[in-house]
């Protein structure tokens, strides 16, 4: 005996007799503008998944429409739509659906929500030539959030710091040694000489005295090297600086020249001036 299908047992006529008895049942005065749009998109969404099971996809695609034109900033109903689109074989679709959602974001200023709606559609979908123009969208975007100016600052020109020239004699006086550094330049005026150890730590710190123009200063000339300089100062120095400039090696300890507000680098020119003379030897510290 055949089975009698009433119309109640259509799944897709169900769906639409149970929106229509819920609409019927609440009174009109009960409802705000705010509930009645999240009671008709509950509605259609719940129409969409009945006549999806029922296997009527275009009639539930119809639905969704009707529920983001509703309300086209809806998470739920967005992600729903471009997942039955995508289901269908039209990524296409389901690209532009992904893209409006982003277009609607970013007025509102939820450049946030674009960006992780971007990255969602992007993981599910791929580098959709729809999903690339709403990057760049949000890239327009973020950009209009730092005011532009007329003049766009840059940043400063890396320079090279100049190394202060020294003349240097070595002196001993019983179990210590002194060395005496003279030198500088009209455009480099040393204040001050320091004398760092491997690690940086400061030994000792020297304030320089000014040579006067045309005075003679204690370290020979070499030839070749520039006249005298602007200042000198003497420092304390170990066995192990000594040795190291007899030997013609680096010298273990840098010496540094105050020029205005900063500490800079310097070449000491070895005179041989010490007990002995000795070639003339150069090292940078």
């Amino acid at each position: 005996m055949a089975k009698t299908v009433r119309m109640s047992d259509d799944l897709r006529l169900r769906a639409l007799e149970g929106n229509a008895d819920a609409l019927a049942a609440a009174p009109e005065a009960e409802f705000t503008d705010a509930e009645r749009i999240r009671s008709d998109l509950d509605a259609l969404k719940e129409g969409a998944a009945m006549l999806t099971q029922a296997g009527n996809r275009v009639a539930a695609l119809a639905l969704m429409w009707s529920a983001v034109a509703i309300d086209p900033t809806d998470l739920g109903g967005h992600r729903r739509l471009a997942a039955m689109l995508a289901n269908s074989g039209d990524v296409d679709g389901a690209a532009n659906e992904y893209a409006r959602y982003i277009e609607f974001m970013l007025p509102i200023g939820d450049v946030a929500r674009a960006t992780m709606e971007l990255a969602y559609g992007a993981k599910v979908l791929g580098g959709h030539p729809a999903l690339r123009e709403a990057a760049e969208k949000i890239v327009t975007a973020v950009r209009a959030l730092v005011p532009g100016g007329s003049a766009t600052a840059s940043l400063p020109t890396p320079r090279l710091l100049p190394k202060v020239p020294f003349r240097i004699c070595i002196h001993d006086d019983g179990d210590r040694h002194w060395m005496q550094l003279e030198g500088g330049t009209s455009e480099l005026v040393p204040t001050s000489v320091r004398l760092l150890d491997r690690q940086d730590n400061v030994v000792e710190t020297r304030k320089c005295i000014p040579l006067t123009p045309g005075q003679k200063g204690h370290a020979r000339i070499i030839e070749g090297e520039p006249p005298a300089g602007v200042a000198w100062v003497v420092l304390g120095i170990s066995d192990e600086v000594v040795a190291a400039l007899d030997a013609g090696k680096p010298s273990p300890y840098r010496v540094q020249a105050k020029v205005g507000d900063e500490w800079i680098s310097s070449v000491l020119v070895d005179t041989g001036c010490r007990l002995g003379r000795r070639p003339s030897k150069i090292a940078v510290s």
